[in-house]
């Protein structure tokens, strides 16, 4: 990240360094980073105290400078947070993908009238308006991907009636209520750590990304425009500018003055080491090329990524996850001579025995 990038002093210059960090991102996370800056820009624009809001665009400034750096991390959670594996779009994708599907034929609706009206006269609260079939049988299905790292991992048991006690301390029935709302914090805690599903055609294109199927133009990051020269030096409005040289070397820890130009720092601030030998190369930064994107990024999002499918004779839902099976290259010309008499297992080959050497 080049040092001639100036810092945002006003709110609205900060707005427009977002903007504009948000242009040099992926095309997979780019839509709905750009969406969220003007979301929240507009939302905390006119609010009575706005220093909080202002703070927190600063850290997602350099949050997004270290990115486009080439930090992995960094890029990986944006990518999760537009895909919906974390942030606001995954509790939408849970409202529209894990809702109960309406009424398809007038049998089914008088049903569902029918037991909306037992549940009226007990209680009715958040739960029918939700697929409890399908949301268990996703979260059977990430306990069984626990070994992959997901964004979120399902740690709790999934079936209430193991995790549910039918009794009190008294060894008396629960009482319908307090069964009720100890079935509703299981599966609240049970949805907090749940993936929701894609659409099919997101999914499909999660998957030719990840297989290096689509467009070149996805697999790299754009190229940083060249950054516009002051005409005159405007004075600055935070006070600490204009204090001598020596002030910060007086007043703060060295650790705290050398915390920016640190190996793991140096993706968020910016800062070089003023010794030509440095303290030596940015932690988790890398040259994100198309092997890096396709296996670092696009691959980890897509198996993080399930489908659901349901089985129109059982009735069941069929989870799917994307999964990526590597392939071994073939060997060069001048590699053959190393595979000479083994078959594709790596087994020798056992040659047919000669006629001379069968009549000896």
């Amino acid at each position: 990240m080049p040092l001639q990038i100036p810092h945002p002093n006003t709110p609205l210059h900060l707005y427009r360094h977002l903007l504009r960090e948000a242009t040099y991102l992926p095309p997979l996370c780019r839509p709905w980073v750009t969406s969220r800056i003007k979301a929240r820009y507009r939302d905390c624009q006119y609010a009575r105290e706005p220093k909080r809001y202002i703070k927190d665009a600063h850290h997602h400034l350099r949050n997004f400078r270290s990115a486009n750096d080439g930090n992995v991390k960094r890029l990986l959670r944006l990518c999760y947070m537009a895909t919906g594996r974390a942030g606001k779009r995954r509790r939408l994708l849970g409202r529209s993908e894990l809702s109960s599907e309406p009424a398809a034929t007038s049998a089914e609706l008088d049903e569902k009238t029918i037991l909306a009206n037992l549940n009226e006269q007990q209680f009715r609260d958040w739960m029918d308006n939700w697929d409890i079939e399908k949301v268990k049988a996703i979260a059977q299905s990430q306990v069984e991907r626990s070994e992959k790292d997901l964004p979120h991992q399902m740690r709790r048991i999934i079936d209430p009636k193991k995790s549910i006690p039918t009794e009190n301390s008294f060894g008396r029935p629960l009482a319908k209520k307090l069964a009720r709302n100890k079935l509703k914090k299981h599966w609240a805690q049970v949805l907090r750590q749940l993936l929701p599903p894609l659409p099919r055609g997101e999914w499909d294109r999660l998957g030719s990304l990840s297989r290096g199927k689509a467009d070149p133009q996805h697999y790299k990051l754009p190229t940083r425009r060249p950054v516009a020269q002051l005409m005159a030096q405007e004075d600055s409005p935070d006070p600490d500018d204009k204090l001598p040289f020596w002030a910060n070397l007086v007043t703060r820890p060295m650790r705290m003055i050398q915390r920016p130009n640190s190996r793991k720092m140096k993706s968020l601030s910016g800062g070089e080491d003023e010794d030509p030998r440095g303290h030596g190369r940015k932690i988790g930064v890398r040259v994100m090329n198309h092997r890096k994107m396709r296996r670092g990024i696009y691959l980890k999002v897509w198996e993080a990524s399930p489908i659901v499918d349901k089985n129109p004779r059982t009735g069941r839902w069929n989870v799917t996850w994307g999964n990526h099976q590597p392939k071994v290259s073939r060997p060069r010309n001048k590699d053959l001579q190393f595979f000479q008499g083994v078959n594709e297992s790596g087994l020798p080959i056992q040659s047919t025995p000669t006629r001379k050497e069968t009549t000896t």
